[in-house]
């Protein structure tokens, strides 16, 4: 078992996807799969307006209201709403918005990635790499947890993820946050590295031309203290203490807030990565009971009696069998 993880090679062509059509497996022909794959603008639009409504309306009680306990609402909202919109920039960066590259791109990164400042390209270059080298030394996200380092160490109890979950809300490893958006930068090029930076001076000027100023405060803060500590929790469920992604179910409360937009079905995501969020689940009932589904709160027990693996490593096949 390695210990050290070299950086992640970028991609010679960042605007391919993973695989050109994943080999069917359980029971899933490959005309079905074809129909599960199409992307929906219609799908796609209607779940990014809902969640920046969960953004905004929070936002216009507290102004509205100037009353601090709606403020606090508004943070709240703010990260749990962004969370759910970075998993929509992800359906973008898998082109499952429209086949025109062009639009489907402007739209990712206008209403998902912009506002964090990330850059469409250089996020699918990120992205795209972990899912080629899925728990290999290539793979960036160990890249990622090994600079977080003793963080993601096996085993880890319960009471460990409860208190990184602490720690991020206090804004203890607000520094993590700042690596990972730093990862997926520069963009692939002028255009791509700069549009989120021109957005996010636009909307800036405009609220404080407007004199919202208070909006900017909110929208860092529900980054830093709500957004990045439901991220963390969410990355525990994939791939932490598996050689590949976990296979669960989640309850309608977490699926909300922690594993929205059917990230519940993670496993499905990585065996056919160009089927669209809202597909996913058919994809589970096609492809059966192997392996087993299992629920997300049985994470924390097989990470708890994981074998010792440090931040950054790669998972021991056996270890997982």
């Amino acid at each position: 078992m390695s210990t050290a993880v070299p950086e992640a090679p970028v991609l010679p062509d960042a605007t391919r996807s993973p695989i050109e059509l994943p080999e069917p497996t359980g029971g899933i022909d490959k005309e079905t799969l074809r129909q599960l794959m199409q992307p929906s603008l219609w799908r796609w639009s209607v779940r990014v307006a809902g969640d920046w409504l969960l953004i905004v309306i929070p936002m216009l009680i507290a102004g509205y209201t100037h009353h601090w306990a709606a403020y606090i609402a508004a943070v709240i909202f703010a990260g749990v709403g962004q969370h759910r919109l970075a998993i929509m920039a992800h359906e973008g960066t898998h082109r499952q918005i429209t086949r025109n590259k062009l639009l489907n791109d402007f739209l990712t990164g206008f209403f998902c990635l912009w506002p964090f400042g990330n850059p469409v390209g250089g996020y699918r270059r990120f992205h795209f790499v972990h899912h080629r080298h899925l728990n290999t030394e290539a793979d960036c996200e160990l890249h990622q947890k090994a600079k977080s380092a003793p963080a993601w160490d096996l085993p880890a109890t319960r009471w460990t993820v409860l208190k990184y979950f602490v720690r991020d809300v206090c804004l203890l490893h607000v520094v993590e946050l700042m690596r990972l958006s730093h990862r997926v930068r520069p963009g692939t090029g002028w255009t791509d590295g700069s549009l989120p930076n021109l957005w996010l001076l636009t909307a800036a000027g405009l609220l404080l031309w407007f004199g919202q100023w208070w909006v900017i405060i909110v929208w860092y803060l529900g980054t830093a203290m709500v957004f990045w500590p439901t991220f963390r929790l969410r990355v525990w469920s994939e791939h932490v203490g598996t050689d590949e992604a976990h296979r669960i179910s989640a309850p309608w409360y977490l699926r909300l807030w922690v594993v929205p937009h059917n990230t519940w079905c993670h496993y499905e995501h990585h065996h056919y990565p160009q089927v669209p969020c809202w597909n996913l689940p058919r994809v589970r009932e096609l492809m059966g009971d192997s392996p087993p589904v299992v629920p997300f709160s049985s994470i924390f027990e097989r990470i708890e009696n994981a074998p010792p693996v440090k931040s950054g490593s790669t998972m021991p096949v056996a270890a997982v069998e």
